[in-house]
């Protein structure tokens, strides 16, 4: 009786390392078709074209040859020593702050600020997380051989050629890539994009892709990919990743080093449009 009561245990244990492995097969079967599974067809602009939407000359100018001026703070200057000066440097420091941040006492109480960021300065005051995407994808964009990036106000374009395919930007506190993908393309696909073709500044990367995860990084690439292709760009083989990263600054450095542009702006409408020059780029897309 024990004899047969051994015999059915050990059959039994037979049974279940038996279901467990053809368990794991089945898994890793899954996952083997995922990876041979092609991307999806995806609709791309036009390669090797000009722009068939007008560019005013001097925009497109200054976006080919004259690269962002990024202001150097000024030194400070030599004081000599005094004890009773030493004792009020402190708030001098701090007014000298605040008058950066604000602006003049306005009497008839219409005038307000606005922070004009550009992409650096948003890069810099990003999260940890964010600055650890960028420079994945950064890195992801410049491994392909003949991609250059152009870092302007608002944004960081890539280009292969004489044309843009991707750009980086931050909306809000996200880290978003501009494609040159036809966006209803895009449709019943697993890429959640959004559609800007009718901006203007937009018209050669109409599609935009919010990367809020690890999943959407990959998915990120994939989309880089399915553009590459049809320039039949190639893998730079063993080039080193650079860090990216850039540590975080308070907004008056960033203004004193001209990354960030205080506009003079009326509270109402209808009093004045705006005192100063006008903003770079709609919607915190900037231009280039």
């Amino acid at each position: 009786m024990a004899l047969l009561l051994v015999i059915l245990a050990w059959k039994y244990a037979s049974d279940i390392r038996g279901s467990a492995d053809s368990e794991e097969q089945e898994e890793s079967g899954e996952q083997e078709r995922d990876a041979q599974q092609p991307l999806p067809h995806i609709e791309i602009l036009p390669v090797y074209t000009i722009p068939s939407y007008p560019v005013e000359e001097d925009t497109l100018q200054e976006d080919i040859e004259q690269p962002i001026e990024i202001a150097q703070p000024e030194k400070a200057p030599v004081v000599e020593e005094n004890t009773q000066e030493s004792s009020s440097s402190t708030a001098e420091v701090l007014r000298e702050g605040i008058a950066l941040v604000m602006p003049e006492e306005d009497e008839t109480g219409e005038m307000g600020v606005r922070y004009d960021r550009s992409f650096t300065a948003k890069l810099i005051q990003s999260g940890d997380e964010v600055k650890e995407w960028y420079s994945e994808i950064k890195n992801y964009l410049l491994s392909y051989r003949k991609v250059h990036a152009r870092m302007s106000w608002g944004r960081e374009s890539f280009r292969i050629g004489r044309d843009c395919f991707a750009r980086l930007v931050i909306k809000g506190k996200t880290l978003c890539i501009l494609l040159a993908i036809i966006p209803p393309s895009c449709q019943d696909t697993k890429y959640k994009i959004e559609d800007l073709a009718d901006l203007s500044s937009c018209k050669d990367t109409p599609c935009l892709y919010r990367i809020k995860s690890n999943r959407r990084l990959t998915y990120a690439k994939e989309l880089i990919d399915i553009i590459l292709q049809e320039y039949d760009a190639k893998i730079i083989k063993n080039r080193e990743a650079v860090d990216y990263y850039v540590p975080y600054e308070g907004t008056v450095d960033l203004i004193k080093r001209g990354l960030i542009k205080r506009k003079i702006v009326a509270k109402r409408t209808d009093f004045l449009t705006q005192v100063n020059s006008s903003t770079d780029g709609e919607d915190g897309i900037g231009v280039a």
